[in-house]
């Protein structure tokens, strides 16, 4: 799918004066922090979610734009929150832990510590949320790249069964193996699930998965709603500020010291339906299900 930069909400010379006042940027030779956020870049969701993130922490924190700085970050610092996959992949002193998010698919350096603040909801929400919204669900088809993450969907399949559901898993290469997978999937399966899997989100696949997901009367459900608006049934996925609150509280739980787990859940997602697509296809769905599911 080809990208678009993502507009801000509010003109950038305001943005770049609120850095400029309260949030200076860095550089290698500057002296040593105790945490820092990398952006990949200072514009964008990117910047969006910084806000929030900074919002969510109330107090400033030093900031690195990887588009507008070519220094690494400095070499003291204890505690990097990373924007995106690019900065995520920078090379962090030895030592340092870095909490990562906006970073689908993105996989840790060994001998890294790493906190991932995952884009994915948490599996007993999503199951229970797809549930709700479509009661009479018992086999979800969960697209990914293969091999996939294969902890999310050992721990997606459990609470599945929990609920009454088989969980069957659809491991592509490829976006090109979109139109054979489906096609094995007529007769075995009630809805489909997208993971967020950059490698496979592309305009055409999309639109393969939506023109089969209405003529199969299959409910697909998209990993965000952005996506949801091309054509899908519903999309369950923690949001953009909540994303960000986690990781707030993320990096306040390791300037206190405490060892943080390598994934965190948001911990609470929300559910967006298309009603009108639901309706146009026929989809047999539970439109008064709740907008969002709470641990």
């Amino acid at each position: 799918m080809k990208k678009t930069k993502t507009r801000l909400t509010f003109p950038r010379a305001a943005a770049l004066a609120l850095l400029a006042a309260a949030l200076p940027f860095f550089s290698r030779d500057c002296r040593a922090e105790e945490a820092a956020a990398v952006l990949s870049t200072g514009t964008g969701l990117y910047f969006d979610a910084y806000l929030a993130f900074q919002r969510a922490l109330g107090r400033p924190l030093q900031v690195f734009d990887l588009s507008e700085q070519k220094a690494g970050p400095p070499l003291g610092l204890k505690t990097a929150v990373a924007f995106g996959a690019k900065a995520a992949a920078l090379d962090y002193p030895r030592g340092a832990s870095v909490i990562a998010l906006i970073a689908p698919g993105f996989s840790p350096r060994a001998g890294r510590t790493f906190t991932i603040i995952s884009s994915l909801p948490e599996p007993g929400q999503a199951a229970a949320a797809y549930k709700k919204l479509q009661p009479a669900l018992s086999r979800l088809a969960v697209i990914h790249l293969s091999p996939g993450p294969t902890a999310y969907l050992a721990d997606l399949a459990a609470a599945c069964k929990r609920l009454g559901i088989e969980m069957i898993s659809v491991p592509l290469a490829s976006p090109a193996d979109f139109p054979p997978a489906l096609r094995a999937l007529r007769g075995r399966a009630d809805a489909l699930w997208l993971l967020p899997e950059p490698a496979l989100i592309t305009r055409t696949s999309l639109s393969v998965l939506t023109e089969f997901s209405c003529a199969a009367k299959l409910p697909f459900y998209a990993p965000s709603p952005g996506l949801a608006e091309l054509g899908a049934a519903a999309s369950f996925a923690p949001d953009l500020a909540d994303t960000a609150g986690a990781a707030a509280g993320a990096l306040q739980r390791s300037l206190a010291r405490e060892k943080l787990p390598p994934v965190i859940y948001v911990p609470r997602s929300r559910l967006w339906v298309n009603k009108a697509f639901a309706e146009k296809c026929g989809f047999q769905l539970n439109l008064s299900a709740p907008a969002e599911v709470n641990p």
